[in-house]
C-alpha cells in the first residue's frame, strides 16, 4: 500500500509540473565540471559551475544525467561521471589498474551509444576521448577526480538529447561489470500487477543524507542481504518485485517529500513525512514542530476560536488561492481527501519504515486540535507559555535525548497528534523517573504527563492549571510539597539544598513515609515567618490550611499513575506562586502610575 501511495504521489507530481518530470533512468545530480568539445571532438576549455553561493555553502550546479546504482563491479554513468570514469584519473588510493578498466568502460558505452543514435555530438565525445592525452591537457585550478564531468559540444550537451535519454534507458541494465548481462526475472508487480521484467536491485537510492544517521551513499527501500530474509531463491530487491518505472516514481517522491521542508519532519532519530493524494498539502509540520502563537492558525486554538488549518503563509499556496483547497472556503471533499504519514529512520544501508498512517484530511484537522488543546499548561514564571514541538515534547523524556532517544518515541507521539493513537503507559513511567532524577517538573514533561493521561482516557477538564477540586490525593500532596518548599524559602533565605532537593523522590512515591517529617519541619518555619514576616505566614497558613484539607491520610505508596499526578500538582502549585507574584508585581506597579498621574508635581 505504501508504495502504490508513493508512486501515485510521484505521477501527481508529473501532472501538476510536466517539465519537472525526470527522463527514465535520469536524476539531478551535481556535476561540477563541463569539458567544451566542437563537433570535431577538439578540447576548447573546462567550465566550472556553480550553484550561485559562496564559501562553504558552493555546491555543482545541479543536472538531469544518466544514473544507476553502482556496486563493487565497475559500471560507467553515460556521458556524466566521475573524472576516474570520463578522464582516467586516479583518485588518492585508487588503484590503477581498476581507474584504467573504468575509463575504458565509459569510452565503450559512450562508442555505443554513438553507434546506436548516430548523433554528431556524442561522435564528438567519441573522438575526444580516442584521442585524450593527459599530458598535454591542462586540468583547471581545483580539480578533483572525484568530483562529476560531462560534456558540451558546442554549447548542446549530449545527456539533454532525446535520442541519448531513449538509449540510456533501454541500455541502462545491459552492461553489468564485465560479466555480460543478466538473466532478468519475470514476476507479478506488487504495486501494479502487471506480469514482466522487474527490479534485481532499486535504480533509485533514497538519499543517505535525508534520513537521520543514513549512510551517505544512499539507502535502499526494498533489499534483503541475509538468507533469512530470502524466499524462493530471490535476494535483494527480488524479494518485493517491482518494475523499474515504478521503483523509481517511489523512490523519486519520497526523496522529494525528504527534501521539501513543508513535507517532513525531523525528531530526533527519526523523520516523519506527510503528503495527500490530491489536495493541497496542510501545514502540518508548520503547527507540529514550530508551534507558534503568532501564527494566525494557532492564535486562534490558543484563544479559544475555532481552528481552520487551511490558513497558511506558504508562498506557493496564496499563489493558488483560486484552486487550493486550504486557502479560502473549505469544501467536504477536501476533508475527505486521503492524507499519508511515514516515519522513518535508518539501519545502516537501509531504510526503516516505523509507522505508516492512512486517515483523511479532516481527521487530522480534528486530531491536531485535541492535541494542541490537551497542551494547554500555565507557564511556571521561568518557562515559555509558548505550545511545544514534538522535539521539545520527546526530549524531556531524557537527561540528552541526543545521544538517547529512540526512534519508537516520536513516532508514538505523532501517532497521537495525527491519529489520537493512545501514548505508552511507559511514557509516565519515564517521565516520573525524570522528575525523580532532576527533582524537579518542568513544563515540558508536565504538558507531556497531561497529554499521555488524556490519551490513555483519564479525565483532565481544567488541568492546564492549578485545580483546587480535583479528587485524587497524589495531585494535591505534590501542590503539598511546593506549599512547604515556599514556606522553607521564605523563612531561610539563600538555603541550598530545599526539601524538594532532599525529598522529591521519597515524597513521590511513599508519602506517608516522609510528609509527616516535611511538615513538622515547616511548623519551626511558620513560626520564623509569624516573626519576621506576619503577612507571609498568614498566607503560607492559609494555602496548608487549604491543601490539607483534601488529603485525610498519607498512602504508603503512590502508583506510578499517582506519581505522575503527583508531579502535575507540584508544577500547578509553583506556577499558582508565581502568577501571585505576577499579579503583586502589575498590581503595584499600576499603583505607582496611578498615583504619579494623581500628583504630576510629586
Amino acid at each position: 500500500m505504501l508504495l502504490r501511495q508513493l508512486v501515485d504521489y510521484a505521477e501527481r507530481l508529473e501532472r501538476e509540473d510536466p517539465e519537472g518530470r525526470l527522463p527514465p533512468r535520469y536524476q539531478k545530480v551535481g556535476i561540477r565540471w563541463i569539458i567544451n568539445l566542437d563537433h570535431q571532438g577538439r578540447f576548447l576549455s573546462f567550465d566550472r559551475t556553480t550553484n550561485g553561493l559562496e564559501g562553504k555553502k558552493e555546491k555543482p550546479k545541479q543536472f538531469v544525467a544518466p544514473d544507476l546504482v553502482k556496486s563493487v563491479n565497475v559500471r560507467a554513468k553515460l556521458l556524466a561521471d566521475n573524472g576516474e570514469y570520463v578522464l582516467g584519473i586516479e583518485r588518492e588510493n585508487s588503484p590503477p589498474k581498476k581507474v584504467r578498466e573504468c575509463h575504458e568502460t565509459f569510452k565503450e558505452d559512450v562508442h555505443a551509444c554513438a553507434e546506436a543514435t548516430v548523433l554528431s555530438e556524442v561522435w564528438a565525445v567519441v573522438r575526444f576521448l580516442e584521442t585524450l592525452d593527459l599530458e598535454a591537457l591542462e586540468l583547471p585550478e581545483g580539480f578533483d577526480p572525484g568530483e562529476k564531468l560531462t560534456f558540451s559540444v558546442e554549447g548542446t550537451m549530449p545527456i539533454d538529447l532525446p535520442e541519448v535519454r531513449v538509449y540510456w534507458a533501454k541500455n541502462v541494465d545491459s552492461n553489468r561489470g564485465g560479466k555480460g548481462r543478466k538473466r532478468v526475472l519475470e514476476a507479478e508487480c506488487l504495486i501494479s500487477g502487471e506480469y514482466g521484467p522487474v527490479i534485481e536491485r532499486e535504480p533509485v537510492k533514497i538519499k543517505g543524507g535525508l534520513i537521520p544517521g543514513g549512510q551517505t551513499s544512499g539507502m535502499n527501500l526494498i533489499s534483503a542481504n541475509e538468507r533469512a530474509y530470502e524466499s524462493y531463491g530471490l535476494s535483494a530487491s527480488q524479494v518485493a518485485p517491482v518494475k523499474v518505472e515504478y521503483a523509481e516514481k517511489y523512490a523519486n517522491a519520497l526523496n522529494r517529500l525528504l527534501k521539501d521542508d513543508h513535507t517532513h519532519l525531523r525528531v530526533g532519530p527519526t523523520v516523519y513525512i506527510f503528503w495527500t493524494k490530491e489536495a493541497a498539502i496542510p501545514p502540518v509540520v508548520e503547527a507540529i514542530a514550530r508551534p507558534d502563537t503568532q501564527n494566525p492558525m494557532l492564535a486562534a486554538l490558543f484563544s479559544g476560536q475555532p481552528i481552520d488549518l487551511s490558513l497558511s503563509d506558504r508562498p506557493e499556496q496564496v499563489k493558488k488561492e483560486f484552486t487550493s483547497p486550504w486557502v479560502g472556503r473549505e469544501f467536504e471533499a477536501i476533508r475527505d481527501d486521503a492524507f499519508y504519514a511515514v516515519s522513518l529512520s535508518a539501519s545502516g544501508g537501509r531504510v526503516v519504515v516505523r509507522d505508516h498512517l492512512t486517515t483523511t484530511v479532516g481527521q487530522v484537522k480534528e486530531k491536531l486540535r485535541d492535541y494542541f488543546e490537551a497542551q494547554r499548561m500555565v507557564d511556571s514564571g521561568s518557562e515559555s507559555g509558548r505550545p511545544l514541538g514534538v522535539y521539545a515534547l520527546a526530549a524531556s523524556l531524557y537527561r540528552d535525548a541526543n545521544k538517547e532517544m529512540i526512534p519508537a518515541i516520536p513516532v508514538h507521539l505523532l501517532e497521537f497528534a495525527l491519529h489520537g493513537t493512545p501514548l505508552p503507559f511507559a511514557f509516565l513511567q519515564q517521565l516520573v523517573r525524570r522528575n525523580q532524577i532532576e527533582r524537579r517538573v518542568t513544563r515540558p514533561r508536565a504538558v507531556l504527563t497531561k497529554i499521555v493521561l488524556i490519551s490513555i482516557g483519564k479525565e483532565m477538564i481544567g488541568m492546564e492549571r492549578r485545580n483546587t477540586d480535583r479528587p485524587e490525593i497524589a495531585y494535591h500532596l505534590g501542590r503539598l510539597l511546593a506549599i512547604l518548599e515556599k514556606i522553607q524559602k521564605d523563612a531561610q533565605p539563600g538555603i541550598n539544598a530545599t526539601i524538594v532537593d532532599r525529598f522529591y523522590g521519597s515524597a513521590s512515591t511513599t508519602p506517608a513515609w516522609v510528609f509527616g517529617r516535611l511538615i513538622s519541619g515547616a511548623q519551626n518555619n511558620l513560626g520564623k515567618l509569624r516573626k519576621s514576616r506576619p503577612a507571609v505566614h498568614t498566607i503560607s497558613e492559609k494555602r496548608l490550611q487549604e491543601v490539607l484539607a483534601h488529603i485525610q491520610d498519607f498512602p504508603p505508596v503512590l502508583k506510578v499513575e499517582d506519581q505522575a499526578l503527583f508531579g502535575l500538582g507540584y508544577y500547578h502549585e509553583k506556577a499558582y506562586h508565581w502568577e501571585q507574584i505576577m499579579a503583586h508585581a502589575k498590581d503595584k506597579k499600576t499603583s505607582a502610575e496611578q498615583a504619579k498621574n494623581e500628583h504630576p508635581e510629586s
